[in-house]
């Protein structure tokens, strides 16, 4: 549907022929939604419109007369203003133009570096939003690219101190690469092989080159009619190359992400599985574990271990479809690797443990969003065979639950299994929160280990919306409300800052998810109740003495440490009087 907006007025060159009052001539790829709720959202359509049509006038002009400094510059840090403040208000032609635009600017040969970083930040906000263009609304030639990243990551010029380039110069080029490549044409993936296949050569420091550059520019998001121009141009042979390696190579890394980011945009269309065991056990090598006796860990293989981001994206991407057999090489890994959780051992490798058991959960979650939730766009969906289905969410989340739990109580922080488990309970509540309210309520009712009770309250908070959601898979969840505010209260105690702080913390999340009101006259009035809603409004009589028994244990505690500080004061006051005389 169009989007109506009020009072056009321009009076840049060429764009005469807007009314005042008509409607929009176009529809707006994505505005800022919030803008409307400002008091003075009537006067944004028409400012919007107005800035809008100077720096296309601008813009243009300054392109024309080859005035890079100070016009193109000028007005392209207005076009990024634009974007900030207003969204992307323009049509489609506007948005694809703008992008060709900033793609040739950017590409200049000797182009200044501080001019060509703040094109590229300026094409990188503009291509972020992929669902707004389709591969047939956009190409770009992937030639101009590949010849700046050789003059900024290979310049022969700039150790003798001939150019200089800004310090993150390298991490906006990365960037800018990873925002086109979905975009280069289909025919870009064979040239792309003809210039870097004859590098390809594991005894030379060239191979680095070769597949840093293949990982980098390599696009992956194709429809399935493109497949054979894309992927199936090299999968096979660099797989079969990763399956003959055993000495961890520095590139190997590189080939990993590679492998990792096909498997996440092409879900269903690549077989994973004659590859499946090998990939998990690369997986628990890179891990680094000491094993047996020896607690030394060679540090070649530290530097050489694969980025946990990547792995967890190759993992999420290998679940699902018929069997489902990277689950069960899964949960060996975790049921392997569980003993490593526990809160006794401790090590370097703890790290990268913890952020595979945090990151992991939240992938599947996205992959479940995209496959049941997203809007429906131009890239390719999963197919259906290969979905996740409950029962998969489910075999998922018991491969995860042991690890989670032993992990809550770490001697580094909680703040890991705490995400584990809040995305654990957003999958599949019933099988995660039974276990973790069994473990809540025994440390309430333990006054020697308050680390115990900081740390299942705070992963209480972040399961605090499972449980008390009424549309999931745990409806007696609710029930637990009340009996967890009354017995978080003895952790109102100043003497112990930090239990004393997760304590208010868990209590504003509950009660800013549950009202607190009295609602035990509503079975006698409505007949449509089930037996839990039933309950839980009788249980909400009690809400009034859970407020009254936090204000006095409030008003107690606080009373008690301000009488503290009065009597340190008061002994320690000859003394600061004495010390501010003296001085």
């Amino acid at each position: 549907a169009t989007m109506r907006c009020e009072v056009r007025v321009d009076k840049a060159p060429g764009t005469a022929g807007l009314s005042e009052t008509g409607p929009l001539c176009f529809i707006p790829q994505k505005e800022i939604v919030y803008n409307g709720l400002l008091p003075y959202s009537d006067r944004l359509d028409r400012e919007a419109t107005e800035l809008l049509a100077e720096i296309k006038a601008n813009l243009c002009r300054a392109v024309l007369l080859r005035e890079l400094w100070p016009g193109v510059a000028f007005w392209s840090r207005k076009l990024f203003s634009f974007l900030k403040l207003y969204g992307r208000r323009f049509s489609k032609d506007d948005h694809i133009l703008f992008i060709k635009l900033l793609y040739e600017l950017v590409t200049l040969p000797n182009l200044e570096p501080h001019m060509m970083q703040s094109y590229a930040r300026l094409l990188i906000q503009l291509l972020k939003k992929k669902e707004l263009l389709s591969r047939d609304d956009l190409q770009l030639p992937w030639r101009p690219l590949y010849d700046l990243y050789e003059r900024v990551f290979y310049s022969k010029t700039e150790h003798l101190g001939l150019i200089w380039f800004p310090n993150n110069v390298d991490h906006i080029l990365k960037a800018l690469i990873k925002s086109c490549r979905l975009y280069f044409p289909a025919s870009s993936t064979k040239e792309m092989l003809d210039e870097w296949r004859p590098l390809l050569c594991v005894f030379d420091v060239v191979m680095q080159k070769a597949i840093s550059n293949m990982e980098l520019f390599l696009p992956t998001i194709m429809p399935p009619e493109e497949h054979s121009q894309g992927f199936q141009l090299w999968f096979d042979e660099l797989m079969n190359l990763w399956m003959s390696l055993q000495n961890q190579p520095s590139w190997e890394g590189h080939l990993v992400n590679l492998f990792a980011r096909l498997a996440n945009d092409n879900i269903g269309y690549v077989d994973w599985t004659p590859y499946i065991p090998t990939i998990f056990t690369r997986i628990l090598r890179s891990l680094n574990l000491p094993v047996g006796v020896s607690q030394m860990v060679s540090p070649r293989y530290l530097t050489n271990s694969y980025d946990i981001g990547y792995i967890v994206l190759w993992v999420t991407a290998l679940l699902g479809g018929p069997g489902n057999p990277a689950q069960k090489e899964l949960t060996c890994l975790f049921n392997s690797i569980a003993s490593f959780y526990h809160p006794s051992n401790h090590g370097r490798w703890q790290s990268r443990l913890m952020r595979l058991l945090q990151r992991l959960p939240a992938s599947v979650v996205r992959r479940v969003h995209r496959e049941r939730h997203a809007s429906p766009c131009w890239i390719t969906l999963v197919p259906e065979h290969q979905q996740l289905t409950d029962a998969d969410l489910q075999e998922f989340t018991r491969s995860l639950t042991g690890a989670s739990l032993l992990a809550m109580f770490s001697k580094t922080d909680s703040t890991d299994a705490a995400y584990a488990l809040q995305n654990l309970a957003l999958l599949t509540p019933e099988l995660v929160i039974p276990p973790v309210l069994e473990k809540t309520y025994a440390a309430m009712e333990t006054l020697t280990e308050p680390h115990t009770l900081t740390a299942t309250l705070s992963c209480m908070i972040g399961m605090a919306r499972s449980l008390v959601s009424p549309n999931n898979h745990y409806p007696e969840g609710r029930v637990h409300v009340l009996p967890l505010l009354m017995g978080s209260l003895p952790g109102v105690d100043p003497n112990d800052f930090s239990k004393c702080m997760i304590t208010f913390q868990f209590i504003t999340t509950f009660t800013t998810l549950v009202p607190l009101v009295d609602c035990s006259s509503a079975p006698s009035q409505r007949n449509d109740l089930t037996e839990i809603e039933k309950d839980l409004c009788f249980a909400s009589a009690e809400f009034e003495d859970f407020v009254l028994q936090f204000l006095d244990r409030l008003i107690e505690k606080l009373f008690f440490l301000f009488f503290i500080y009065l009597c340190l004061f008061s002994l320690f006051k000859p003394v600061l009087v004495a010390f501010i005389q003296v001085n």
